[in-house]
C-alpha cells in the first residue's frame, strides 16, 4: 500500500519505483504503523532522488528478521550526517526547509517499538535506509 500511495509522487518527479521482494516472511507488526515507516522512507527517497532516478524497495529474510531496504539514486548522505538522519527535527545542511525533520525520527521509533532496528548507508550513487523487524513467532 505504501508503494502504491507513493507512486503519484514518484510519477510527478519521473522517478521509477522498483519492487524487489523475495517471498518476505510473515511478521507480527501493526500494519498501519509499518506502512507509516515505509511511507516516510519512500517519500524521503523520492524527494532526494533527481528526475529520472530510481527508488528500489527490497525485502528479504535476514537472521531471524524481515529486512526492508529503500535505496535511491540520489546524491547520498554526507558521511558526517549519517549518524543524525534519525534525530528529532534534524535536516541536512543546505536543505530547503522541506519537511519538519520528524519523518525518520518517527520511523525509527516505530521500528524500535516493534523490536527492530533501522540504519542508513550512503555512497555517491545514493542512499539506502534499511530496517529489520522480528519474524512472526512460529505457531505451535
Amino acid at each position: 500500500d505504501a508503494v502504491t500511495d507513493a507512486q503519484p509522487l514518484a510519477d510527478a518527479k519521473h522517478v521509477s519505483l522498483v519492487l524487489d521482494l523475495h517471498d518476505p516472511p510473515k511478521i507480527d507488526a501493526d500494519p498501519h504503523r509499518i506502512s507509516q515507516v515505509l511511507s516516510n522512507l519512500l517519500s524521503n527517497a523520492i524527494k532526494f532522488t533527481p528526475e529520472g532516478g530510481t527508488v528500489t524497495v527490497r525485502a528479504w529474510p535476514r537472521d531471524g528478521a524481515l529486512a526492508v531496504a529503500i535505496a535511491d539514486t540520489g546524491r547520498g548522505i554526507a558521511p558526517e550526517d549519517l549518524t543524525h538522519v534519525f534525530d528529532r527535527f534534524w535536516q541536512p545542511q543546505g536543505s530547503k526547509g522541506e519537511g519538519t525533520g520528524l519523518g525518520l525520527y518517527i520511523a525509527r521509533g516505530v521500528v524500535e517499538a516493534h523490536g527492530g532496528r533501522v540504519w542508513a548507508e550512503s555512497s555517491p550513487q545514493g542512499a539506502t535506509l534499511t530496517f529489520t523487524l522480528p519474524l512472526e513467532p512460529p505457531s505451535d
